[in-house]
């Protein structure tokens, strides 16, 4: 035997041509389902975002039930306000007044190359404190420590850093009540939610036709 022979071996399949077919039917069709619900998912989540936040304007509502056609509740749609923080707006006007204000803690830097120029600047730990200060009080306003002066800081706004959203938050399960989403999933296996929230995939009513005979057709058959 030659030793080509000898390391060579046979290597038997794991998996049988059938199941290769089945499993990769399976991945095929469970990803042309979730294309269809993602994009059907993104344009409901975006019309819901919309509905709520109108709603908190006109009336502060912000926590709304989801229920199935027949009223069943299954879970509540709730409200979540963006947060908001200080940001620095206008650099040079924040720099100067902390450099007039706070002198201990004003940075100038000769930056190079030629022509060098002086940069003014704030110490960052004090720059953050002075942010975390103004974002809890909601305004763009310090307190002076030595002094303890109320303090407008220009430069300083008090701006959105957090998009508002929402949660869909399912009810759970008692020893009454089945949990939200096994009732949504029995919902669904009736065949009364596609056509509402997934038209593209729900059969269509032709189908359900031809599958129960017409009254003119039961006759004819006895």
């Amino acid at each position: 035997m030659s030793t080509e022979e000898s390391t060579e071996q046979a290597v038997e399949a794991t998996y049988t041509p059938a199941q290769i077919k089945a499993a990769t039917t399976k991945e095929a069709v469970l990803k042309a389902l979730l294309d269809q619900v993602d994009k059907a998912y993104k344009a409901a989540r975006a019309d819901v975002q919309a509905m709520l936040d109108e709603q908190q304007r006109t009336t502060g509502g912000t926590k709304f039930d989801a229920t199935l056609p027949d009223g069943t509740k299954v879970g509540d749609v709730r409200l979540s306000g963006g947060e908001k923080a200080a940001k620095i707006t206008d650099e040079q006007a924040f720099v100067e007044w902390a450099h007039k204000q706070f002198p201990s803690e004003a940075i100038t830097k000769l930056v190079r190359p030629v022509p060098a120029r002086l940069v003014k600047g704030v110490q960052p730990k004090f720059v953050t404190l002075l942010l975390e200060q103004m974002t809890a009080a909601g305004v763009a306003q310090v307190h002076h420590a030595e002094t303890g002066e109320l303090l407008d800081v220009p430069g300083v706004e008090i701006k959105p850093s957090r998009a508002r959203t929402h949660s869909v938050n399912f009810t759970r399960a008692t020893k009454v009540k089945r949990a939200g989403r096994d009732l949504v999933a029995d919902a669904w296996r009736s065949g009364i939610l596609a056509p509402i929230v997934l038209p593209a995939l729900a059969p269509p009513p032709a189908a359900t036709a031809a599958a129960a005979p017409s009254a003119d057709e039961s006759e004819a058959a006895a």
